[in-house]
């Protein structure tokens, strides 16, 4: 089992993301009233802050006034669970969440413990979009029922340690023991697949054949459409290329070689034999004329054609004119990081494009609600916010 946390300033629209997925059910709805819209139970959350406003401002302003969690066993963990199993799961783990110490860490009192089993908090059941496994969202209340604040420091760390606990509560398989199985049995997977091409290698068969063994797989191009890295999907778990197998083998730069080893003697193609000049023969008596040069053309200016596109980003619509050259390079190197769950390309790309033109806020609020962070968006951490070569994003625009 895995899971995640952050605090987020955006409660509100966490609260309604997990509440309005599709296929999404209620698991637990605590300190509050059932039956109501997210955005009412958020307000009632934002009204129990407001209540205690004096502890929340007391230092300086807490801007991010919400706890998003996200909690994935495997596959193999919740077969045949019903909705109370769910509850169940969602109580252990936020009582393990809780008892997490890391005072010593952190260097400060507060971070002993949380207190969200005394806090207003949603749990919701979501279905992967593309694995259909099951996993729970949590949207909680910074502040507890008595006015004190749920300590954030480390709180990534905090969700790993009361997944390690409640695994081992359970009897499960540790995280990295599956991690360590899934990769043995996907390297395993893929040299099998190699081996079985005979007459030379080809990319279209290598993709088809991992996908009829249940994997999913996302291959990255450059601007050449020169294939730089591909990522092997199991479940909600995610492999590069890189990581399989000891000697990164597997990777787009070394993969024709280890098919050449399992098949020695043959090679992945044969480039046609150029064929040589006829020599021109001249009669007797008869001077070759010279050949005139060909007319020099001078080279056309070529106008970069530009993409238009409106980008909806809350209540907010942004009109996006971007080069189609550096369009086209974000759509092909738009990567998911590895093991987030929320986290789709196309909102990668929205938040490159919206960088390049320069609305950082628009950008700044997709990267906080899909995961990516402001941090992370603002660096092109993942290898789609780079500046091009020729090319300079616009200058920021304020934030309306």
């Amino acid at each position: 089992m895995i899971a995640k946390a952050r605090c987020v300033s955006y409660g509100g629209n966490a609260l309604r993301y997990s509440t309005k997925k599709e296929d999404a059910e209620i698991v637990k709805i605590h300190n509050l009233p059932e039956g109501l819209s997210a955005t009412t139970l958020w307000a009632m959350m934002h009204a129990t802050q407001q209540k205690f406003r004096e502890n929340l401002n007391r230092h300086r302003h807490l801007e991010k006034t919400a706890i998003k969690i996200e909690v994935s066993p495997s596959e193999e963990e919740t077969a045949g669970w019903t909705l109370e199993d769910w509850v169940k799961l969602a109580d252990d783990f936020i009582r393990a969440f809780d008892a997490v110490d890391l005072s010593g860490k952190a260097k400060r009192s507060s971070a002993k413990s949380t207190n969200l089993q005394n806090s207003q908090y949603v749990v919701m059941l979501h279905h992967d979009s593309q694995s259909g496994i099951l996993h729970l969202h949590i949207t909680a209340s910074r502040l507890d029922m008595d006015g004190k604040i749920n300590d954030d420091h480390c709180i990534h760390e905090r969700a790993m340690r009361a997944a390690n606990q409640v695994t081992k509560d359970r009897n499960w398989v540790q995280a990295k023991t599956i991690q360590e199985a899934n990769i043995r049995q996907i390297y395993k997977d893929c040299i099998s697949i190699l081996d079985q091409m005979d007459s030379s290698f080809s990319w279209e068969r290598y993709e088809q054949n991992i996908r009829s063994l249940g994997y999913g797989i996302e291959i990255r191009r450059d601007s050449n459409d020169q294939i730089t890295g591909y990522t092997i999907l199991k479940g909600n778990s995610r492999y590069k290329s890189s990581i399989l197998g000891s000697s990164r083998d597997l990777t787009p730069t070394r993969i024709l070689d280890t098919w050449k080893e399992l098949h020695p003697g043959r090679t992945e193609s044969q480039k046609p034999v150029s064929q040589p000049e006829t020599p021109q023969v001249v009669a007797p008596g008869r001077t070759k004329l010279p050949q005139p040069k060909p007319e020099e053309k001078k080279p056309v200016k070529l106008i970069p054609a530009k993409i238009l596109q409106k980008i909806t980003v809350g209540y907010r619509e942004y009109p996006v004119e971007i080069p189609e050259t550096v369009f086209n390079f974000f759509k092909e190197n738009a990567v998911v990081p590895e093991n987030t769950l929320w986290t789709k390309p196309e909102h990668v790309l929205q938040t490159s494009m919206l960088l390049f033109a320069g609305f950082v806020d628009g950008a700044t609020t997709i990267a906080d609600n899909c995961g990516l962070g402001q941090e992370e968006a603002g660096r092109g951490r993942y290898g789609v916010c780079k500046t091009l070569p020729g090319t300079r994003p616009a200058t920021p625009h304020s934030p309306s």
